[in-house]
């Protein structure tokens, strides 16, 4: 959490800093369809055993935008999830075999994720590409992102497992227009590459714990976004 303070307070001065200097401000909505790939293993207990995991899922969520357009067309954004979202769930039924360890649980392992506390700082710059130029404005993004994967789960052993700040690189492509209202929409797809993350569970009845390492994340995002400019 104190990870995503600092970097909302670096948002918030670095947007001060660029207003000065922007010709348009602008904001909005975005409805984005994510899909995701990530992989890693999961570390058991006293025995030591690593099981490989791999999951890929879809979710789609909300975000608002504010941004600003300088003189040179460059925009600088941030875009905000204002709330905690579901991206994925599952569940595992596992066997006891430790049988030096009388006081494990067998049973089935349910676990929901979700995406909270997500912002990401970005610049949009136009680009003329021939053929896409013709149907709107094209541009690139660039832009990091920060966020708190959250896990609930219900694990038969009676362990728990904490929140844990990931953070990401994004690059895409977009095209941009002007609507009748005298608004704009964007539409364009978003690549993201996130960081590692180390999810250690609280100790069970036999005071040992299991880790889930997450070893790479992958999300490709379709976005389509609403905005005024002031």
């Amino acid at each position: 959490m104190l990870k995503i303070k600092t970097l909302s307070i670096a948002l918030f001065a670095t947007f001060f800093a660029f207003s000065a200097m922007a010709q348009t401000v602008s904001m909005g909505l975005t409805a984005s369809a994510l899909y995701y790939d990530a992989s890693g293993h999961e570390k058991m207990k006293s025995s030591g055993s690593k099981t490989n995991k791999s999951e890929s899922g879809a979710a789609g969520f909300m975000s608002i935008f504010l941004e600003y357009t300088l003189p040179t067309d460059t925009v600088i954004g941030i875009d905000v999830i204002p709330y905690s979202n579901k991206i994925g769930d599952a569940s595992d039924a596992k066997v006891d075999t430790d049988v030096d360890d009388l006081t494990d649980t067998a049973g089935t392992t349910t676990v929901d994720v979700h995406m909270a506390n997500s912002a990401m700082i970005y610049i949009e710059q136009p680009v003329d590409i021939p053929g896409l130029s013709d149907l709107g404005s094209p541009y690139v993004k660039v832009g990091y992102s920060q966020m708190t994967l959250e896990t609930d789960e219900s694990v038969a052993t009676g362990s728990t497992y904490g929140d844990e700040t990931m953070n990401a690189i994004h690059v895409g492509l977009g095209m941009k227009g002007d609507l009748d209202s005298g608004g704009f929409w964007k539409a364009g797809l978003l690549y993201g590459s996130y960081d590692g993350a180390t999810f250690i569970s609280s100790q069970d009845v036999d005071s040992v714990s299991n880790t889930i390492e997450l070893e790479d994340m992958e999300t490709m995002q379709f976005r389509l976004s609403i905005g005024q400019s002031f």
